[in-house]
């Protein structure tokens, strides 16, 4: 409950980044490595950094117009020695999904899955993302909307090992 806590904190800090940058005045970018950017932000008085990345593509029925604000990130806590992964999908996933990461054929599923965000089960599941992620070239996330439309996104893990090094120096 505690991890799901946190990550719905970054994810509200991630919104507002996002969105409005000068609404977020905790939240620095300290980094861009090709397809990822690091930050650095504060919860509860806390150092946090996360990488994200935006789809590079999206393969759907859907209007994208209509589509909030997506993409993956890690967060790193407990000064660079634990990592979290989660997805802001930028819509509604059907209540009951599943949703999907697949990294270079290797899939993988996202247990917790609330409103438009999905995380991992445990923190093995994360670890060993991590490192699937940093061997890797590409991430397909994919889940179906409330509308029980399929959504593909697509990202580039170019960058990812560096951003990841960055962001774990800077909240250790």
């Amino acid at each position: 409950m505690k991890k799901l806590s946190v990550l719905i904190k970054i994810s509200i800090i991630f919104y507002l980044g996002l969105i409005n940058p000068v609404s977020s005045k905790s939240v620095k970018k300290i980094a861009t490595i090709k397809s990822w950017e690091a930050y650095t932000t504060k919860i509860d008085k806390n150092k946090a950094c996360y990488i994200l990345s935006n789809p590079k593509k999206t393969d759907s029925k859907f209007k994208i117009s209509k589509r909030g604000k997506s993409g993956v990130f890690v967060t790193n806590y407990k000064n660079g020695s634990m990592h979290e992964i989660s997805v802001v999908a930028g819509f509604m996933f059907k209540k009951q999904s599943k949703v999907f990461f697949n990294i270079d054929g290797k899939k993988t599923e996202m247990i917790a899955v609330v409103e438009d965000r999905a995380w991992s089960e445990s923190t093995k599941i994360d670890r060993n993302l991590v490192k699937q992620m940093k061997k890797g070239k590409e991430l397909i996330v994919s889940g179906f909307s409330e509308r029980g439309n399929l959504i593909k996104d697509t990202y580039s893990l170019s960058g990812f090992t560096k951003a990841l090094a960055i962001i774990d120096k800077n909240c250790s």
